[in-house]
């Protein structure tokens, strides 16, 4: 195995010390929303990320001489980025379950051919894909990997959200079937979105039945809360941002944007939105679904796996163990949403300094804003651009719907 394939080791408190540095920063006084979000996010967070992988690749161009700093998150992104064939691509995440999610995938699809391994991370629900876990892919995993997955008590290891439904677990995915269940309460089935012939027909079944789930008193007083955002991976900080300060503006804020993952693609091209009405993939479609998870891109992705490293860590300490010049891409997610602008400022300085020329980076945020400009300028730092027409256009084909700007980024020296 060649050293693109090597691993640091992940573990529970490594995860924890990561975390609260992240959701901590530099405050001398952590809320105590801070303190139970650093807490609560050390769990399996996504099953599946929610950032658009078609639009990374249209705004990244990504050559096969590129070296890719990405944040890992669930790996669905890392992963559908193979299918360009990078040179190199090291995954970086703080929360150890994301890692290991990654590594599993990893090994499964060099263990496992196209069925076996769709069956396991397309479909996610039967007894199979734990005989094929014990026989294929667990003996090749390392053994904190193994400990990871066999963790639990007999018969509900973690490995076993494989056989009962792997997209219901995680915080996301028990956070959409609440939502479904409060949908339900209301007379609606979210399902039904899925039946809906048209993009024009879709939205107007989400005014007519969604919308008034969003509009309700309960509701409205239920997300007041920034822990009723937690299991969405969101911080204080971000909260606070998605809502402009307003804690009494989010109902509205939520409601807007769980229309557009409806409603702004149809559906049968829109994997997102099939996952979070419908609760799955779209099995019977070649192409509604991660790039990855595609029998079409598959071999190319098992081809190139090894070129995926792997890095449980702040993104930032990664950076500082790299040469000069070194890193043509970088994928930062949202993560600056939970920075403040020293760290921001702090990141930045080693991505100028690691990146090569005609490097790209993108990132998305809560707000529309992007928080590097007035940085930028503060700095009299003119060596990053941001690319406003693609940022523009690019963050209204995010079929994931629910972030309000995308920032690319681009090296000018």
């Amino acid at each position: 195995m060649d050293d693109f394939a090597a691993v640091s080791q992940p573990n529970v408190s490594r995860s924890r010390e990561l975390l609260n540095d992240a959701v901590f920063g530099r405050k001398t006084k952590p809320s105590i929303y801070d303190r139970l979000f650093a807490f609560w996010f050390q769990q399996l967070v996504y099953p599946q990320i929610w950032e658009d992988p078609l639009v990374d690749l249209q705004a990244l161009s990504l050559k096969e001489t590129d070296h890719v700093v990405a944040i890992a998150s669930g790996g669905c992104n890392v992963l559908s980025y193979l299918t360009h064939s990078p040179r190199k691509i090291t995954a970086v995440d703080l929360n150890h379950a994301h890692v290991e999610l990654l590594h599993l995938k990893i090994e499964t699809i060099r263990r496992l051919d196209y069925p076996m391994f769709y069956q396991m991370f397309g479909r996610g629900d039967s007894d199979q894909n734990i005989k094929n876990y014990f026989e294929s892919v667990a003996p090749h995993l390392k053994q904190t990997s193994r400990d990871f997955w066999e963790e639990g008590i007999r018969g509900f290891e973690r490995i076993r959200m494989f056989e009962k439904g792997f997209y219901k677990f995680g915080l996301l995915g028990q956070l959409v079937g609440f939502i479904h269940f409060i949908a339900m309460l209301y007379g609606v089935k979210l399902g039904e979105l899925l039946r809906q012939p048209t993009v024009e027909a879709q939205g107007e079944w989400f005014d007519q039945n969604v919308a008034k789930i969003f509009d309700s008193y309960l509701f409205q007083k239920l997300v007041l809360s920034p822990i009723a955002l937690y299991n969405l991976g969101i911080p204080p900080a971000q909260y606070a941002s998605l809502c402009d300060g307003r804690p009494e503006t989010m109902s509205n804020v939520l409601k807007n944007r769980a229309r557009q993952l409806a409603a702004m693609e149809k559906i049968d091209n829109n994997y997102f939105a099939y996952q979070a009405y419908g609760r799955t993939y779209d099995h019977s479609s070649a192409t509604n679904k991660p790039p990855y998870l595609q029998e079409r891109f598959f071999s190319t992705v098992r081809d190139n796996i090894d070129r995926i490293k792997v890095e449980h860590n702040n993104v930032r300490e990664v950076l500082k163990q790299m040469p000069a010049k070194s890193v043509d891409a970088y994928v930062l997610l949202d993560a600056q949403d939970w920075m403040s602008a020293a760290e921001i400022g702090l990141l930045w300085a080693e991505i100028t300094r690691t990146a090569s020329p005609g490097a790209r980076v993108i990132f998305r945020t809560a707000g529309a804003a992007s928080p590097l400009e007035s940085l930028l300028l503060e700095g009299g730092n003119q060596v990053w651009q941001r690319n406003v027409a693609r940022s523009d256009q690019l963050i209204h084909e995010d079929r994931s719907g629910i972030y309000g700007g995308f920032h690319l980024y681009e090296l000018t020296q």
